[in-house]
């Protein structure tokens, strides 16, 4: 069984005749490309491409595909559409290619070969790298408990040929890059995916030891004993019902020994979600194994960064938990003392996610002494009625932190949208009972008051920024080159971030 769909590989094509069996050839549809270019390509498959492009078969439309076939050693061409010059971007490289990945598992094919001159012509920076990262991600299916479809191709080989002497070789390093982090992308999709059934804290731990031990990471487990000497109290209180206790898994990187600064990543990571006493309707349920995404992306992060050797420091932290119904469960009404000393009255159970990250935010302070700190985390359902499918959202107190972030978001297209975190919304948070409440009982700015709940445990002078990817962590709209399912949201992000911020 093979839980990763299609992998694609690539191979330098320099020399020889042809290989694999079609061709694909990426090309701006306006302009038309240079003739010259035309020609080139031309002399390989027996003038197809000047042919497709005099009925106008390439359209503007990104990852429009048009095929034809020959006779020669080239019997097959793909010619796919990266839309018009001044619209073209990173992304739309990446959606193209994710299109091709689709035509070529649909027909079965298990070899290609690429013709990089166009993606070279696009404008796009590491437009090669960007297309490869494509290719990856689209060829993601979860299919660990199903029965192997022998129809779809589980490799396909793609041959890398360019007209220009060394621009393979130049190339070669990017694609490389870019499919490690596209592999830690499918990494943390995949656990993702896990059924409840599998994944509880106990098992996601064992996940995080063996991700230590195959990088070379350092990996600590903290279990229910210890966290109730060092009275994290929010984080067994929302795994108090459940049959596998709740745990802080700590997973450290060290890829910057002599610097000082360290970003810490905390992840929520809920290994399912009913809702507690405040129990989830029962429409959508089963979509509550993704509610562990953020904890996901944080392995996800740690892996890219150790296979790409980052020169940074970086510890993930993951606050794991089920949030389950029993005579054990927390209740609505309870009051806990969380680790920071801080009381909290529970208003609502199914707002867990900030009291397990809470603590670990408080742990991360105390301990680890962080020069940025970023949790990660599907926490409300509001930052989708807010912002929808196409960003998520970041609150933070420090502006050039959430500027750092937002840019990175910018250059991988995992775009984000900052909100306030402005004193007018204490009021929300305000308890009669204890210093403060988890959740504000109205649907008004429901988003920001879980942001707020997480700033009550953030020391001034504390880089510290929260994303909510709730909505994005597994959209259902199937656009992009991750299609429907978990995403990966934030993987590609927070790398971006840590290569550009470095120690």
């Amino acid at each position: 069984m093979n839980p990763h769909g299609t992998v694609f590989g690539f191979k330098s094509g320099d020399k020889g005749p042809l290989a694999g069996e079609v061709l694909l050839v990426p090309l701006l549809a306006k302009p038309q490309p240079p003739m010259e270019l035309v020609a080139r390509i031309d002399k390989l498959c027996g003038d197809a491409v000047s042919e497709l492009l005099a009925v106008k078969a390439v359209r503007e439309e990104v990852g429009h595909l048009s095929h034809t076939t020959r006779s020669g050693p080239c019997r097959r061409v793909l010619l796919v559409s990266l839309g018009a010059a001044e619209k073209v971007a990173a992304h739309e490289i990446r959606n193209a290619a994710a299109a091709t990945a689709r035509w070529l598992t649909a027909e079965r094919l298990t070899s290609a070969t690429l013709w990089i001159d166009g993606l070279a012509t696009s404008g796009v920076d590491q437009a090669t790298a960007e297309w490869a990262i494509g290719l990856a991600l689209a060829g993601f299916r979860f299919t660990g408990y199903k029965e192997r479809d022998e129809k779809v191709p589980t490799r396909v080989q793609v041959y890398v040929r360019s007209s220009e002497s060394g621009h393979v070789a130049r190339v070669r390093p990017e694609i490389r890059a870019a499919l490690t982090v596209a592999e830690a992308v499918n990494y943390t999709r995949r656990l993702a995916h896990e059924p409840g059934n599998v994944i509880n804290p106990a098992t996601l731990a064992a996940e995080a030891r063996k991700l230590a031990r195959a990088a070379k990471l350092k990996c600590t487990v903290f279990t229910a004993d210890r966290l109730k000497q060092m009275g994290m109290n929010g984080l067994l209180a929302v795994g108090q019902g459940a049959r596998y206790p709740s745990c802080l898994i700590q997973l450290e990187y060290r890829g910057a020994p002599r610097a000082r600064a360290t970003t810490v990543l905390v992840g929520k990571g809920i290994t399912f979600d009913t809702g507690g006493y405040s129990i989830k309707p029962s429409s959508g349920l089963d979509g509550m194994k993704f509610d562990m995404s953020g904890g996901a992306t944080v392995l996800g992060v740690l892996k890219a960064a150790a296979a790409l050797k980052l020169e940074c420091n970086l510890i993930g932290l993951i606050a794991a938990a089920e949030n389950a119904v029993s005579d054990k469960s927390y209740r609505p009404g309870d009051i806990l003392k969380m680790m920071s000393g801080k009381t909290v009255e529970v208003i609502n159970t199914d707002a867990e996610g900030r009291l397990v990250l809470a603590d670990a935010l408080w742990y991360a302070q105390q301990k680890l002494k962080p020069s940025a700190l970023i949790d990660v985390a599907t926490l409300t359902g509001g930052v989708g009625v807010a912002l929808g499918t196409a960003a998520a959202g970041i609150m933070s107190n420090d502006d050039a932190l959430a500027g750092d972030l937002g840019e990175a978001g910018r250059r991988t297209h995992e775009r984000l949208w900052r909100l306030p975190l402005w004193d007018d919304y204490k009021e929300l948070l305000k308890s009669t009972e204890a210093d403060i409440k988890n959740a504000g009982g109205k649907r008004d700015a429901h988003c920001i008051a879980g942001g707020m709940f997480l700033k009550e445990f953030v020391k001034k002078g504390t880089p510290w920024a929260h994303l909510d990817i709730a909505a994005v962590a597994n959209p259902e709209n199937g656009k992009g080159p991750t299609g429907k399912g978990a995403s990966g949201f934030g993987v590609r992000l927070l790398i971006e971030f840590l290569r550009f911020r470095g120690a």
